[in-house]
């Protein structure tokens, strides 16, 4: 995938370092053709970083990040349980953090004309992998000058935290449970939410049109939906997805573990 790195710097979560790195070209049949961003610990794979820890520098306290334990076959090494998050760190995010610690991306100012064709005809997905927010907003306000314009989607799990404080404007709040909902919605957020089934769905939410629920009537790119709330007039619904996959039936039990 042809990418660049527009960001290399502390994390705005915990101050570790992290890089940012847009890749074009996506197969990606749920999003379409989106610029995908991927927020990575510059220092750490990402394989090792969520069998560490060291993934709270991109993805903060995120409840689908699993918790770390001792290794049952390997003696002293820690591995990570009952990880849920969708994103397989091993293949996409691996590959790109190998690339770019071989130097193979170039930074926004030596973009190849081909790459800024590339980026001025697409929309942009914030945070393929990673949240958002771990990235400075300057940065993301210059990458975003090289790209389509448009409704660009990003969703948040630091909704609640300092370091989100004013992306109500341009991501979602990402919430597990109906009060995390309702706190959101409170604080000025609209809602991305996993449910189990379409009965879960509550008033003020829609099901993603990308879904095999909703027949999967648009990608991410047509429906735009999913790009926070452009101020207090902004009265459109929140989002919510049925969970699939032997995942998703891990999130229940670790977020009690996670509550104890």
């Amino acid at each position: 995938m042809a990418g660049v790195v527009f960001y290399e710097g502390p994390s705005a979560i915990d101050g570790k370092p992290i890089v940012a790195i847009a890749t074009t070209g996506t197969r990606n049949k749920k999003t379409g053709p989106l610029v995908q961003t991927w927020i990575l610990r510059a220092d750490v794979s990402p394989v090792n970083a969520i069998n560490t820890g060291a993934d709270s520098s991109v993805c903060g306290s995120c409840p689908l990040r699993g918790i770390i334990a001792n290794s049952t076959r390997v003696k002293r090494k820690k591995v990570n349980r009952f990880r849920s998050c969708y994103v397989r760190v091993g293949q996409a995010p691996n590959q790109i953090w190998k690339a770019y610690r071989r130097g193979v991306y170039p930074t926004l100012d030596a973009l190849s004309p081909a790459m800024r064709r590339a980026l001025r005809n697409s929309l942009l997905r914030r945070g393929s992998y990673g949240d958002p927010v771990a990235v400075p907003r300057a940065a993301w306000d210059a990458l975003a000058e090289l790209v389509k314009p448009g409704k660009h989607p990003g969703y948040t799990h630091q909704w609640d935290s300092p370091a989100a404080a004013g992306w109500q404007t341009d991501l979602m709040a990402s919430v597990q449970t109906l009060d995390e909902r309702a706190r959101a919605v409170a604080a000025g957020w609209r809602t991305f939410r996993i449910v189990k089934s379409v009965d879960e769905l509550q008033d003020g939410e829609i099901l993603c049109p990308a879904s095999p629920e909703a027949g999967s009537t648009k990608t991410c790119e047509q429906c735009g939906a999913c790009n926070g709330r452009r101020d207090s007039r902004d009265l459109r619904h929140s989002v919510a997805i049925p969970g699939h996959g032997s995942r998703f039936a891990v999130l229940p039990s670790l977020l009690r573990l996670l509550d104890n």
